[in-house]
């Protein structure tokens, strides 16, 4: 976490410091103050597209929600800096000679077309981050959302990047335009990469859906084949984006966690749970069904890892991953012992409990009914405490799926038990 953000923080403040750096002569602080916050919230907008690209390496150090938390936050830091920015700046615009600073090199410039660019951005930066957030409330489908959004943070990239080098003092400089032109650039190309060239990779290879099963209430099992036999090539843990009965070029795709495991052999299978558009429509699929899968991402996966042991904490259809990494160990003769602690509201809902039984979980019901005999109530400090021994706490490795509050409280409670971060792998299954 602290390596990320410290990454973060040097991809958002450098263009800042280079700009500092490139002149002799500065402002007055409310100036330079406004160029400040106009440099960092451009910086901040173009680290969001980094985050939101499928960066295979970065995904594998950066867990989905950790991006997608850092997604929101950039977002928010671009609406601040680009509100705030103007008002530091006086003047009008009247445009022409400024005789009292001929090389311009004390003032902005007052013309009119690079001013035009700053004041759209002005506008749309609050609409478009507004509309990421209430997106669901307005009644947008998802698919609906991430075109809107992909189209409209291109816009926005070039609606900045012209008033960044017609407008701003540094923005000019030789050195820093190419460096603003790279980086947007760049950024553009991150979403023409998601959502155009990775599609015409996905087009050659199609798969086609080989079996459908409602595991519990509202969890399916999804079973997919290559067409061609190939196999994709994944390590038990990781996630891929599913599209099924649309075109490879279609935005309908959703992030699944992979329930299967890599030495079972070709075929993939996803655990997916009735959550929105889509996976309310899982009755209606059918045998056969051309399908796409692009993958893998994520980094929740034990290959490699030299700890001892390894705890899983699992809430609802976060169960996913587990399977995958259950199965795999199981299939690779792995030695380490596994303590599977898995909760959910019913009982009814615990998936594949014939085989998670072979390694003796802890199951944890918040509604039992009459006929449970678990433990009962939510995966909380108390229950960790009675369910972990020293030695788990002192050397194991610790893999978190579920929901946000779940995982939240199990994080918390690790870091009073001392776990450092380098022994916790951790993904929400709910992003929104």
């Amino acid at each position: 976490m602290t390596i990320i953000f410290s990454f973060i923080c040097l991809l958002v403040l450098a263009p800042l410091g280079l700009s500092w750096m490139s002149v002799e002569t500065y402002r007055t602080i409310s100036t330079e103050i406004g160029t400040a916050l106009g440099v960092i919230g451009f910086s901040a907008l173009l680290t969001v597209f980094l985050l939101s690209g499928r960066v295979r390496w970065l995904s594998q150090s950066l867990n989905i929600d950790l991006t997608m938390r850092w997604h929101r936050w950039l977002g928010f830091l671009v609406l601040g800096a680009a509100f705030l920015h103007p008002f530091f700046f006086g003047g009008s615009l009247a445009g022409g000679e400024r005789p009292w600073d001929p090389t311009r090199a004390l003032t902005i410039t007052t013309d009119f077309a690079p001013l035009a660019s700053g004041i759209a951005a002005f506008v749309l930066i609050p609409a478009f981050i507004m509309l990421a957030i209430w997106h669901s409330a307005l009644g947008y489908r998802y698919e609906t959302w991430r075109r809107i959004h992909a189209l409209g943070g291109c816009l926005l990239v070039l609606l900045l990047l012209h008033h960044t080098i017609t407008a701003g003092r540094y923005g000019s400089q030789i050195i820093l335009s190419i460096l603003w032109i790279s980086g947007s650039v760049l950024a553009i190309i991150s979403v023409f990469d998601s959502h155009v060239i990775r599609n015409i990779f996905k087009a050659r290879k199609p798969w086609a859906v080989t079996s459908i099963q409602e595991v519990s209430p509202k969890q399916w099992l999804i079973g997919v084949s290559p067409t061609d036999g190939k196999p994709l090539v994944y390590q038990a843990g990781q996630f891929a984006w599913l599209t099924i009965g649309k075109s490879a070029y279609s935005m309908h795709e959703h992030p699944f966690s992979i329930s299967s495991a890599p030495s079972s052999g070709h075929n993939l299978s996803f655990l997916i749970k009735e959550l929105g558009d889509f996976t309310s429509t899982m009755d209606q699929i059918t045998l056969g069904t051309k399908a796409y899968v692009n993958g893998p991402y994520g980094h929740l996966t034990v290959d490699g890892r030299t700890e001892p042991g390894i705890v899983m904490i699992a809430g609802g259809v976060g169960i996913a991953p587990m399977l995958g990494i259950i199965r795999e160990l199981k299939l690779t003769h792995d030695p380490r012992p596994i303590l599977l602690i898995y909760g959910n509201r019913r009982g009814n809902q615990i998936v594949n409990q014939d085989e998670l039984d072979a390694i003796d979980p802890i199951y944890v019901v918040s509604e039992p009914d009459e006929n449970w005999h678990g433990q009962t109530g939510v995966i909380n400090a108390q229950l960790l405490d009675n369910s972990l021994l020293p030695e788990q706490l002192k050397s194991w490795l610790f893999v978190i799926c579920g929901p946000p509050l779940m995982l939240e409280t199990v994080e918390s409670y690790l870091k009073t038990q001392r776990v450092p971060e380098t022994r916790i792998l951790s993904e929400r299954f709910n992003f929104g």
